[in-house]
This record gives C-alpha cells, sequence and structure tokens, in this order.
C-alpha cells in the first residue's frame, strides 16, 4: 500500500477511486503492476483517478480493455469474483468517458495532398497534376487524412504557393484556340531498326511486339510525332493476339520524355484478341507527349521471332486526334470570371470575381468584409505593376493559400459541439469523395435529405474515389510495391499479378458496397472477384478474361473474404518468405479492431531462446514461454498460423520452398520443396482450428467484432481523427442499427454520416 500513500490528495480527484478501482487493484494486480515490477510498463502505483492526461486515459482505457475481455489479471492469478470486476467497470466508465472527452481538442484538418488537387481540379474545372510538387502526408491512426498528423510548416507552405500559381495558370486562358488536328503514327516507322534486329515482327501491316530477353525494347510507341500543345488527345488504332487463341494483354503508358524528369502514367489495360479489335483511349497529355503499349506475361521468345511462331501482340499504326475542345474559353476561365471584361477590369467587376471564388474555395458564405484583403491585393499590384491579370492572379493564389481553403475550417457552434450545415457538407464529400462539395451536394445538406446526399456522393467517379482510398488504406494496398517478391522462388508474379491483387480487392469491397451485402462477406464469401489471372494463381477453373466479376467459389475453396486475397497476403510478406507475427497482428487491428501494443523495450524480435528451433512455428512457441511476450502472441499468433498456407504472392500451399544451389557461381539451381507447413492453432479463445477454413469460421462467431472495427475504421476516416474512450457509445449504437437493418456496407455508411457523432467534433 506504501505506493498508493504516496499518491497524495490526486487520488481522491474521482470519488470511488480508492473503495472501488484502488482496492480491486491491491487484490489482484500490484504484486505484478506496482513501482517495483510494473510488467508490461504499468504501473499502477502511478496512476490516480484524475485522469487528466492523454497519456491517463490512455493507461485506463488499456485497463478497461483487458479487465473486461478477462485478459487481466491472467488465467494462472485467482480469478476475481464477478462482482468485482463489474464493479470496478461501471467505476471507470462514466469517468474515462468524460476524461477523454474533455481532453479531446478540436483539431483543425489540413488537407491532404491528393484532397488538395481533387479540390483545386473541382474548384476551377482543370485536370492538373501538383501532387509531385508537394511532400508526403503523415498517417494517425492509419490513415494519411488524420488531422493530428497533418502539420503546416514553412516550407510546405512555399510548396502551396507554387501549386496554387500553377493551378491559377492553368485555369486563366487568354490565348487564342488551339486548331484541332488529325496525324497519323506509323508503328513500322517507330520500330523499324528493330526489326531488322529481329527484336519485332511484322505481318498483316501491323507491327508484332514480342517479349524478348531485352525487355526494354518490347514497346511501341508514337514518340516520331509528340503532342503538340497540353490538351486532351485521342487515339485509335487496332491490335490483334498474334499465334494465340486466347486473348493476350497489353497496358498503354503515357510519357512526356522530358529530358531530366519524364513523367509516365498509365493508361489502362486492355486485351488483344485472336481477332483484329479497334480501341478507342482518350488521355490529358502534357506538350511533346506520347503514348507507349506495352506488352504483358508473353513467354521470352527462344527462336527467331520472324518465323511467325512466336507469340506477341501486334498493333496497327495510330491515328492521333486533338486537343479535343468542346468549349472556348474553357470552363475554368468562365467559372472564374464569367462574362467579365478583363480588358477593362473595373473595381466592382474584380471584387465578383473574388468573392465569388472565395466563397466556393472556402466552402462557405463568405463573413462581411472578407473580400477586402484580397481585393487590396489587386489594388496594389496595378498600382505598382499597373499589370490587371498578373495583380488578379495574385489574389487568387492568395485564396488558394488561405487557411480557410487548405483546412476544414470547423467551428464549435456551440455547448453541443454541432458543425454547421455547410461544415456538415464539407465533412461528408471528403469522407466519400475526397474532394469539396459542389452546389448540389450543399443543397441536399441545407434541405436535410441526407440520405440522398450520402447516394450522391457514392454514384460515379467520385464513389470509384472513396472506394480506391479507404480499400488502400484499409487494407495496406498502398504498400504493393513495396516489397518484390524473389523471382527464383515466385517466378508466377508479374506485373499484371500485382495490378490484378489491388484491383481485386477494390472490385471486391465496390461489389459489397453496391449490392449492401452484409459485413461477413469481408471475413468469409462464396464468391471472389476474379479475372484469368487471378484464377490461375487460384487454381480456379473456368476464368477467361481480363476483367473482374464475381466468380462463385467451390464448395471446398480456401478463398473468399479479404484475408485470402493475394493483394493483402503480399503486403503482409516481405517478398521471400512470411511472418505470423505480421500477418497475425494485421488481423487483430483490421478484422477484430484489437490494437497490438508495441513489445516491451527488453524483449527481442522472436527471441528469447531460439536454440534448436527449425521454423517459425517453434520460434514463436520458445517466444510464448515467456509471460511478458504470452499475453499478446496469444492473440497475435493464431491468425498468423491460419494465413501460412498462402506464400509471400498470395499462392496457397503445402509447403515451404527452397532454393537449392547447383552452380553458385552462376546462380543456377531449383525450386524445391521444404518443410510442411503446419496452419493449426488455437484461437486466445480456445478454439482449435486446423487451416484457413477453420480459423474462417471462428471469425464468423465474431462477427460482431469486425463490425465494429470496420465501424472505426470508416469514422477515422470520415471524421479525419482517432477515436477515444469516449466515442464508443456512438460506436454501439451505429452497430446495432446496422444489425438491426440486415448487417449491409451500403447501411453502415448511412448510418454512420446519419448519427450525431459524424455531425459534432
Amino acid at each position: 500500500m506504501l505506493a498508493f500513500l504516496c499518491l497524495g490528495t490526486s487520488v481522491r480527484a474521482n470519488e470511488g477511486f480508492e473503495d472501488v478501482a484502488w482496492a480491486f487493484f491491491d487484490r489482484h494486480c500490484l504484486e505484478c503492476h506496482d513501482d517495483l515490477t510494473a510488467e508490461g510498463g504499468l504501473d499502477l502505483g502511478a496512476l490516480d483517478g484524475a485522469m487528466a492526461t492523454a497519456d491517463a486515459v490512455d493507461r485506463w482505457t488499456s485497463i478497461f480493455d483487458r479487465v473486461e475481455s478477462g485478459e487481466m489479471p491472467p488465467a494462472k492469478k485467482d480469478r476475481p469474483e464477478a462482482g468485482e470486476v463489474d464493479g470496478l467497470l461501471k467505476w471507470i466508465d462514466p469517468h474515462l468517458t468524460a476524461a477523454d472527452r474533455a481532453r479531446r481538442e478540436v483539431v483543425q484538418r489540413r488537407l491532404n495532398r491528393e484532397e488538395y488537387q481533387n479540390t483545386v481540379n473541382d474548384l476551377l474545372a482543370i485536370d492538373v497534376d501538383v501532387v509531385d510538387l508537394l511532400p508526403e502526408d503523415q498517417w494517425a491512426g492509419g490513415f494519411d487524412n488524420n488531422g493530428a498528423a497533418l502539420s503546416l510548416s514553412a516550407e510546405l507552405m512555399v510548396r502551396y504557393l507554387e501549386a496554387a500559381r500553377k493551378v491559377i495558370d492553368a485555369a486563366i486562358v487568354l490565348e487564342p484556340k488551339p486548331e484541332t488536328v488529325t496525324f497519323t503514327v506509323d508503328s513500322l516507322e517507330e520500330v523499324q531498326r528493330y526489326i531488322d534486329s529481329k527484336l519485332y515482327g511484322y505481318v498483316d501491316g501491323r507491327v508484332i511486339s514480342y517479349l524478348t530477353s531485352r525487355e526494354s525494347y518490347s514497346k511501341i510507341s508514337t514518340r516520331k510525332q509528340r503532342t503538340v500543345v497540353r490538351g486532351r488527345y485521342r487515339f485509335n488504332f487496332s491490335a490483334v493476339a498474334h499465334q494465340s487463341d486466347k486473348p493476350l494483354v497489353f497496358s498503354v503508358v503515357a510519357s512526356d520524355f522530358a529530358p531530366v524528369t519524364a513523367k509516365f502514367h498509365n493508361l489502362g489495360y486492355f486485351e488483344a484478341t485472336p481477332e483484329p479489335k479497334e480501341f478507342v483511349i482518350e488521355a490529358l497529355l502534357d506538350e511533346k507527349s506520347a503514348i507507349q503499349f506495352f506488352p504483358l506475361g508473353l513467354p521470352v521468345w527462344i527462336k527467331d521471332p520472324a518465323s511467325g511462331e512466336h507469340p506477341g501482340i501486334g498493333f496497327s499504326e495510330v491515328e492521333v486526334t486533338g486537343p479535343l475542345i468542346d468549349e472556348w474559353p474553357p470552363k475554368s476561365h468562365r467559372l472564374l470570371f464569367g462574362d467579365a471584361n478583363l480588358e477593362v477590369g473595373t473595381r466592382e467587376a474584380t471584387r465578383e470575381i473574388l468573392a465569388r471564388f472565395a466563397a466556393r474555395a472556402f466552402r462557405r458564405p463568405l463573413e462581411e468584409g472578407e473580400i477586402e484583403r484580397y481585393l487590396a491585393l489587386v489594388d496594389d499590384g496595378i498600382d505598382s505593376r499597373g499589370e490587371y491579370i498578373e495583380s488578379l492572379k495574385v489574389a487568387l493564389t492568395a485564396v488558394l493559400c488561405s487557411p480557410n481553403f487548405l483546412y476544414l475550417c470547423e467551428l464549435e457552434n456551440d455547448e453541443s459541439r454541432k458543425i454547421s450545415k455547410d461544415e456538415l457538407a464539407t465533412r461528408l464529400a471528403y469522407f466519400l469523395t475526397s474532394s469539396m462539395p459542389d452546389f448540389e451536394l450543399r443543397q441536399l445538406v441545407a434541405a436535410g435529405d441526407i440520405e440522398r446526399a450520402v447516394e450522391r456522393c457514392l454514384e460515379g467517379e467520385s464513389g470509384e474515389t472513396f472506394v480506391r482510398r479507404f480499400v488502400s488504406q484499409w487494407l495496406h494496398l498502398h504498400e504493393i510495391e513495396a516489397t518484390t517478391p524473389d523471382s527464383k522462388l515466385y517466378p508466377e508474379f508479374d506485373e499484371r499479378l500485382q495490378v490484378s491483387m489491388v484491383a481485386e480487392a477494390e472490385a471486391f469491397f465496390r461489389h459489397i458496397l453496391e449490392n449492401d451485402l452484409p459485413l461477413r462477406n469481408f471475413i468469409d464469401s462464396d464468391f471472389a472477384m476474379l479475372n484469368n489471372r487471378l484464377a490461375e494463381l487460384y487454381e480456379i477453373e473456368g476464368v477467361d478474361g481480363w476483367d473482374l466479376r464475381p466468380v462463385i467459389l467451390p464448395e471446398d475453396s480456401v478463398r473468399g473474404g479479404v484475408l485470402t486475397q493475394a493483394g493483402l497476403l503480399k503486403v503482409t510478406a516481405n517478398g521471400t518468405n512470411t511472418s505470423p507475427v505480421v500477418r497475425g497482428v494485421w488481423v487483430l487491428e483490421n478484422i477484430l479492431g484489437k490494437p497490438t501494443p508495441p513489445p516491451p523495450p527488453n524483449v527481442g524480435g522472436i527471441e528469447p531462446d531460439i536454440r534448436g528451433a527449425t521454423t517459425i512455428r517453434e520460434q514463436l512457441d520458445l517466444h510464448r514461454d515467456a509471460e511478458s511476450c504470452a499475453v499478446c502472441h496469444r492473440q497475435i499468433d493464431p491468425p498468423g498460423f491460419a494465413l501460412e498456407s498462402f506464400d509471400p504472392v498470395g499462392a496457397y500451399r503445402v509447403n515451404y520452398k527452397r532454393f537449392v544451389v547447383s552452380n553458385a557461381e552462376k546462380g543456377w539451381g531449383s525450386v524445391q520443396p521444404g518443410a510442411v507447413v503446419d496452419a493449426s492453432g488455437v484461437t486466445a479463445h480456445g478454439q482449435d482450428f486446423s487451416g484457413i477454413r477453420e480459423f474462417k469460421l471462428s471469425l464468423l462467431q465474431r462477427e460482431d467484432d469486425f463490425t465494429r472495427c470496420l465501424t472505426e475504421k470508416l469514422l477515422t476516416y470520415g471524421l479525419g481523427r482517432e477515436l477515444g474512450y469516449s466515442d464508443r457509445t456512438a460506436i454501439d449504437e451505429i452497430v446495432s442499427k446496422v444489425k438491426a437493418d440486415g448487417g449491409g456496407l451500403r447501411t453502415l455508411i448511412h448510418s454512420i454520416v446519419a448519427h450525431e457523432i459524424f455531425k459534432t467534433h
């Protein structure tokens, strides 16, 4: 009790601390968690009942969760009476809720760089890439739109100024309308010297592109005649699969071929069929740009390609038309200036231009006199330089550098912390479109038609943005290129597979969203979104073609749900081997909503003693012998073991692979089966499983945990902040409503937006 006596009067900050909380700790916890032992870094003697700091709230939250789950006191200790546990939790809950709510600061959230780009493009009706001008955003809570991580430095402000100048210059068009021209690029002229060297073929008026040992040459481009001005261009060409009775895939890449900083942009993946097929592609290209065709997945030829026996893709000449112009001056120019006469530039016309632009940029009505500071910039510029347009550009640029534009300005209107209708429209738009609200969305929110507002956000390209961004961050698919699988062990991995991995996850989420399917499908489903490349990896027959579509899985399939999708399995591996710890932590944090604390500072990786161990499972068994490790590894290891049946590229395996060297000097060798994979285990709740199928069944029994987890992920992403203990009541209410309404994904999103938590700070 000495530790308690040293705490002083602050102990009594919350009534009942001594009689309830401290009495419980004294009977069941201090043996391991006092100032002398502090196992797991927890010294209960250092806690008081005030919960006055962020660190104290976090520690009390951890205590609540571990006691409620039965994790603490540990199983080897005498168990408290049910009434004792219930009494402690009932004491902690109201005090912790109040403390968490009181310490939460309203953090103004800055636009991240993708939101910034989307916003300026929508605001000005332009299509300008400014992401590369801005540094990468910091992450918090698993997402890149968390206000706590989006600080604003002097260096970043300079970058914003540069980006703002670029977009304003792109929006204002004073030049004459450019001429739209059509020209033809002869594919034969593009690659004539490579045909002579037998890197390409030429059959029936088409250049045949093969995949050779010199892969860098296996492309055709329109570099002989590049675009003259920046604009939108249309490309017409035909392609055919040569010496192949199945479609062959190729990509189209746009490039500006700048001398030092060439930029490349993938315009998509397409199929060439055994019969000639016409293609029409439209793309926005910079000046002096071209497109290139890259055949994918072809076997490297050994024989002379001129023999005509080798498969390849034949490309015709390319007809290029552009720049394509729908209206002149462009919409961007008219959005800024309307019908104003820029040659006259009266002060009242300037005021109207700036007021209209600033109100749209700030996503709210302007305050009285707010536009005067920007109007003064125009006046100063005219007085000093005598140039109206350039002075107006300075003022427009200043609007895009204002905190009112760069931040989602949400002000507390009263003690209820409710946000305004304009702020709600903005929050909804950035949640589901990653861009500003348009006029119609603001009108829907103002009228209180939130359900229709949500549906409008989920339609079309804006809904695609939500699917892409949320899925990428939730499933960590933004890390898909972080590792390259060992080509000796996994020669089947290629660009087509990697692209398909990401597309599968997005298509799966989109299918569940569009059809409002139950959330349990994310754990296990009787279908998968497949194309022929994924079906080949998954050993599922009868799937042809590049396009993904829902495919009913065989009854005994290990696939279904997100856990067995190749993209997730790749990003949770290192390219050579897999780790049950990495995958287990991912499942806990992203499926079950159980964040795992970092290991104690005095504990290494897979140690303390691995002498005699030969497999990762044996190492982890030894690791769990240390009590400080066992608490977490009882949770982490089971899902990791269940996923050991999948290799680093997502293929199902019975044995591990090993590369046996036959000639070290030349790097020759062969892939041979290694140890047998053991994917069995026992869940933290004591349920045995023999592999991934039974493990997914155990997860389905915890469907509520997943629903809660996904709700938390969506709320964190939608609110742009990490959630705290005081948010749990709202989460419980949302989860209950979703269950009552059928448990669908679209229903969940509607329930989140309709709840008060989405309308308050």
